[in-house]
């Protein structure tokens, strides 16, 4: 987890702290939530208030309520939320949407015996310092103009002076959507916001003794709500992240565009010259983003955090541990997808032409990928997995030592067909990222397909045949998509190239580096580089032009950075693409050689050493880093025979 700087942010990770000091020692009971009146959770499609005369009066108070996220038969939590005068309590919070101009005149409520603290409940563009302090048990107004359109949120934070269990105080779901339409934006979408709940039970330990429940619009997979389109729609949605966390976003089956950007006091609506695609984006604490896509296959998709720990099954038990309830006395996990956490559901419906349409059409081109154990690696008990990628006569697979999956290339309107056949002791999937391709081979195993079938999980001694036809060349990822965090802490992922027709892959001149994790824990992760944490050296020639191609397959690293280094200064590159999309002229631009990505984005540069010399290409997250050393030469490389 990685707390924000922003001044944003200070507040709520001042009264976070402030809490757990006084509750350390305290251990987390079951608290006796039958009293307590149940949350209503809510989609973000009705906005609150009365408005008269381009005036919205809204009534809000702080109400404390019983929180199911997990369903009603899973334990509830006591919590704190906002919600209208007259209403139950809301998580998220009562959504507020405006036109431009309006004038807002809010009356909040806090019921509670100690300060609260509203946050974002003022004109936009806006100062993330003004938040208005309200004393216990008094009303304060707030009043002013909505100002800028676009997509903003506003939250609540208390500062409890009692020495009570973190527990029952913790403020992270006090959060609302405010929206501000105008400015040509479309009022067509669904809002989603990001929700985070979290609790120390062992003092800043995150391997044992923390807890945290993500949610989408208050819920958790599978309980969030399904949405629903057809295929051919055009979708907007507005994605609000106003946690203490990162989550980089990822759409299965499409790509969708980036229409605007903010940070909660701020949006910039891109121009037509300035919107790119991608497939996953990270989203910082406090931002926001405007996306529209187009489904292109019917079937069952998803959006989802791509960190592996917000969308992994022990998510749906979180409620449990944190009350102290025994597993026993729970309902266990039953969704067939082996997911829980921060997903959403999408359903996309053929349209009636398309209905008697089938592809019957053989595969131009057939590869089978066969998935094993290797033996243990040299001085320790640790055993990766192998992968072989057998096409035709040529046989590619993994290097000894390494946790890397061999390459994938493909080719553009190619007609393919994947066989990927299992001797692991274990089920497993395949998730072929980034692809727009029949949602039955999607590889989510028990919700991708439709009605009529339902991807398998490829059991132990099993195969199952994947078939696809690139639409676009570009740089994507095989992964695995089974719950079990040991297949993709061991090597079970690799590159995906897609080339244009008749194109020859130049594996001089176009470099790829998969940056990975090994290790579950996050105390003994080690980051990894093409599948080893020490890379070996590699040359490049002055003058010449080479594509790097970086792909982030890291478990819960939520920012890698990697560099180019000319000793301590950054080297130039020029930014190509992004998730498989080429990115738009305007960023075609040289830059300092550096990137910040999430897990599951990729990105493409141009890069041209200028001189002789050494230089070091560095990724690196929080304390773990890998250096893979660089010779510029002059002279043509010399390969070994």
């Amino acid at each position: 987890m990685s707390l924000c700087p922003r001044p944003l942010w200070v507040g709520r990770i001042l009264a976070v702290l402030f809490l757990f000091l006084t509750s350390i020692g305290a251990f987390a009971h079951a608290a006796d939530v039958s009293d307590l009146p149940r949350v209503s959770t809510h989609d973000n499609t009705k906005p609150v208030g009365e408005l008269k005369d381009r005036v919205l009066t809204v009534h809000l108070k702080i109400k404390e309520g019983a929180w199911y996220p997990n369903g009603d038969d899973a334990p509830g939590i006591p919590v704190l939320t906002v919600t209208e005068e007259d209403g139950p309590p809301s998580i998220p919070g009562p959504m507020i949407r405006v036109a431009e101009g309006t004038r807002i005149r809010v009356f909040f409520r806090n019921t509670k015996g100690y300060p609260i603290f509203v946050h974002g409940l003022h004109q936009r563009p806006g100062d993330p310092q003004d938040a208005i302090h309200i004393d216990p048990g008094a009303t304060k107004e707030l009043n002013f103009i909505a100002g800028a359109a676009g997509t903003y949120f506003y939250y609540v934070t208390c500062f409890d002076p009692k020495p009570i269990d973190a527990l029952e105080t913790t403020d992270t779901m006090m959060t609302g959507a405010f929206i501000v339409d105008g400015g040509g934006a479309p009022t067509d979408d669904q809002v989603l916001l990001i929700g985070l709940w979290y609790h120390w039970l062992v003092p800043f330990d995150f391997d044992h003794g923390f807890n945290e429940i993500l949610t989408v619009n208050g819920k958790v997979w599978p309980n969030t709500t399904r949405l629903s389109y057809t295929v051919g729609d055009t979708v907007h949605w507005r994605v609000i992240n106003p946690t203490v966390t990162t989550h980089p976003m990822h759409l299965h089956g499409a790509h969708f565009t980036v229409e605007s950007a903010g940070n909660g006091e701020k949006e910039e609506m891109y121009s037509e010259a300035q919107r790119r695609l991608a497939v996953t984006e990270s989203m910082q604490p406090g931002r926001t983003m405007l996306i529209s896509w187009t489904p292109t296959h019917a079937g069952n998709w998803l959006f989802h955090c791509h960190l592996a720990s917000h969308f992994e099954p022990e998510m749906a038990s979180a409620t449990a541990r944190i009350m102290g309830v025994a597993s026993e006395s729970t309902h266990p996990h039953h969704d067939p997808s082996g997911m829980s956490g921060l997903v959403v559901g999408i359903d996309v419906h053929p349209r009636q032409s398309d209905v008697a349409k089938a592809s019957s059409q053989k595969p131009q081109r057939k590869l089978t990928l066969t998935i094993s154990k290797n033996p243990p690696l040299p001085n320790t008990t640790r055993r990766c997995i192998s992968v072989e990628l057998r096409d035709g006569e040529t046989v590619a697979e993994t290097l000894n030592g390494s946790e890397l999956g061999p390459p994938i290339i493909l080719y553009r309107g190619q007609q393919t067909q994947i066989t990927v056949v299992n001797k692991l002791e274990t089920p497993t999937a395949i998730h072929w990222h980034g692809m727009e391709l029949e949602s039955y081979y999607d590889g989510v195993p028990g919700y991708s397909g439709d009605s009529h079938q339902v991807t398998p999980a490829i059991a132990s001694g099993g195969s199952f045949d994947v078939q696809m036809t690139p639409p676009r060349s570009g740089t994507y990822i095989y992964h695995t998509h089974w719950h079990d965090m040991e297949q993709l802490t061991t090597g079970l992922y690799g590159a995906l190239i897609v080339l244009e027709p008749g194109e020859k892959y130049d594996s001089e001149h176009d470099r790829t580096f998969v940056i990975s994790t090994a290790g579950r824990s996050f105390s003994e992760e080690t980051l990894l580089m093409n599948g080893n944490g020490e890379p070996s050296g590699t040359q490049f020639r002055v003058g010449e032009r080479y594509r790097l191609r970086f792909i982030n397959i890291t478990t819960d690293d939520d920012e890698v950075t990697t560099s180019i280094l000319d000793g301590l200064e950054l080297a130039s590159w020029m930014p190509l693409a992004k998730d498989g999309a080429d990115l738009p002229a305007s960023y075609h631009t040289m830059g300092e050689a550096r990137l910040k990505f999430g897990a599951g984005e990729t990105y493409d540069f141009e890069f041209a050493p200028q001189k002789t010399g050494r230089l070091s290409l560095e990724s690196k997250f929080i304390e773990s880093r890998t250096v893979l050393p660089i010779e510029v030469v002059d002279t043509p490389k010399i390969s070994k025979k």
